[in-house]
């Protein structure tokens, strides 16, 4: 399964790729929205991990952005440190099908994954 992980943050994006590499995960990544809709374009991505707080493009836009250019069968998992209901059901609203919350409890983004990962094969 290849996962593109969006996080302007270097050290989490480190710490994201690092934990994904290790589960045997391959992984792409983008610092920002931008980035991430060229990485979608020109490569075949199975998961979206993607931070909602970005310049530019933030994750709620990218995740609007996707979804009118027709990719919804790419699976987008949305992780914030704002722990707010509202943002939470705005996400999911929007099309996001999981959302985790920063510190990220790595147990649980990977049962999401194997989920997704399941669904796939």
């Amino acid at each position: 399964m290849k996962i593109l992980v969006v996080e302007d943050d270097k050290l989490m994006l480190k710490a994201i790729v690092h934990n994904l590499q290790n589960k045997g995960y391959e992984t792409l990544t983008a610092e920002d929205g931008f980035r991430a809709l060229d990485i979608i374009q020109h490569e075949k991505v199975d998961l979206i991990v993607s931070d909602i707080m970005m310049p530019n493009i933030s994750g709620l836009e990218l995740l609007n952005l996707l979804k009118q250019f027709y990719y919804n069968n790419i699976p987008v998992i949305l992780i914030s440190s704002l722990d707010k209901g509202d943002i939470i059901l705005r996400s999911l609203g929007l099309g996001a099908n999981d959302f985790v919350t920063k510190p990220i409890d790595f147990d649980k983004l990977f049962s999401l994954i194997d989920k997704y990962d399941k669904i796939k094969t």
